[in-house]
């Protein structure tokens, strides 16, 4: 079974282009930390957020299982990772507790820390062009979700832009 952990910006962009089924396709089963939750949801729906309604309902659905961790073990990891913020650290001490590999973080810091720790970190780039290698989605999908990204306010550096753009371009 392919599960992975994952933190608030893959939920809220993916959610945003409307494309979080995506995640679905990918992984049979989609973990966040309660804190995640709290960031997305329950801030977001504070704020007026549309992709706050996308998450609670896929939670409600049993589509995304949100997961309790203990704060001990994120207050260690955030000692010694203290650029971290609360959410990747609960993240990434979930993933690392349920001896899960993958976690979905777009935060260059916390894929760094991700990898220091043995996790295979993607992001929500990945989950694009994974969905269109798996003809989940075809090219030019792919290729409109990621300027959608973009327009929505998903950062991205140019090089990272235009290599997705080459990758997507092939399938």
């Amino acid at each position: 079974m392919k599960r992975v952990v994952a933190n608030s910006s893959p939920l809220i962009y993916l959610s945003k282009v409307k494309a979080l089924h995506l995640l679905f396709s990918i992984y049979e089963e989609v973990l966040i930390p309660s804190g995640v939750y709290n960031e997305v949801v329950a801030k977001g729906l504070e704020k007026g957020y549309e992709d706050a309604t996308v998450v609670k309902n896929a939670v409600e659905k049993g589509l995304i299982k949100v997961c309790d961790v203990p704060r001990e073990r994120v207050t260690r990891l955030l000692k010694i990772f203290p650029e971290l913020d609360w959410g990747e650290g609960e993240t990434l001490a979930l993933a690392s507790s349920l001896k899960l590999q993958h976690v979905l973080v777009d935060d260059i810091l916390a894929r760094r820390v991700a990898s220091m720790m043995g996790l295979k970190p993607h992001g929500t780039i990945y989950i694009i062009i994974v969905a269109a290698r798996r003809g989940i989605i075809t090219s030019k999908e792919a290729l409109k979700l990621l300027d959608e990204l973009v327009e929505r306010g998903f950062r991205i550096s140019i090089e990272v832009y235009i290599r997705a753009r080459k990758i997507l371009k092939r399938f």
